[in-house]
C-alpha cells in the first residue's frame, strides 16, 4: 500500500513541465526503494546464517569445554577508577591455581579483574585437555550476532543504494543544466533573428 502512495506522489505522469530527465529520477528512486524492501528477506536470511553458525559454535563449545574455580597466586594491577568515580571494567593476566578432576593442581595465568587479590577466586574455563580458553559462545552472543549481521547486511544495502540514487541524481542535474543551457542558447539565437 506505501509502495502505491510512494508512486502516485512521485510519479509525473502527463505534466507537461516534467521533463524525460524527471521520469527517469522517480525511476530510480522508486526502484531503489522497492529494492531496498525486497533487501529485508535477505538481510534476515544473512541474519539467520549468522545466528545458526554461532548456535551450532556456542554446542559444540559448551559440550567441550568446562568451568572451575581458580584462585588467584598474585594480586592483579590495582584498579583505575575514571574522572566519573566509576572503577574501569579492565582485567589483567594473573597466576592462579585450580584442582583438576583427578585431584592434581595446575596453575597458570589466567584473566582477573584489576583490583583483584591474592586468594580471590576467579572461573575459569578449560578444554577438554585442562587448558586454559575463553568461555563458550552464549546463545544471547549468538542472538545478537544474528541480528547485528542481518541489520549491518540491509544497512549497507541501503547505503549503497542511496548512494546510488545521489550519484545518478548529481548526473541527470547535470544533464538537466546542460539542457538548459541549450534552450536558453537556442531562445536568444531565435530573439536575434
Amino acid at each position: 500500500m506505501s509502495l502505491i502512495f510512494l508512486w502516485r506522489r512521485i510519479h509525473l505522469g502527463r505534466n507537461p513541465l516534467a521533463r524525460g530527465w524527471d521520469r527517469i529520477e522517480a525511476a530510480i528512486l522508486v526502484g531503489g526503494v522497492v529494492t531496498a524492501l525486497l533487501g529485508v528477506p535477505l538481510a534476515a536470511a544473512a541474519g539467520s546464517e549468522a545466528y545458526a553458525t554461532m548456535m551450532a559454535r556456542s554446542a559444540l563449545e559448551t559440550a567441550t569445554r568446562h568451568s572451575t574455580t581458580a584462585f588467584l597466586l598474585e594480586d592483579a594491577p590495582p584498579a583505575r577508577v575514571g574522572l566519573d568515580g566509576i572503577p574501569s571494567a579492565e582485567t589483567a593476566s594473573v597466576a592462579a591455581r585450580w584442582a583438576l578432576p583427578d585431584g592434581s593442581f595446575r596453575e597458570a595465568r589466567v584473566t582477573a579483574d584489576l583490583g583483584a587479590s591474592t586468594g580471590d577466586s576467579v572461573t575459569v574455563w578449560l578444554d577438554e585437555s585442562d587448558a586454559v580458553v575463553d568461555p563458550p559462545v552464549m546463545p544471547l552472543d549468538a542472538t545478537s550476532t544474528g541480528i547485528g549481521v542481518g541489520v549491518g547486511v540491509w544497512l549497507i544495502a541501503v547505503t549503497l543504494l542511496a548512494a546510488g540514487y545521489l550519484l545518478a541524481r548529481q548526473l541527470l542535474n547535470r544533464a538537466r543544466a546542460a539542457a538548459w543551457d541549450r534552450e536558453w542558447e537556442r531562445f536568444g539565437q531565435d530573439s536575434r533573428s
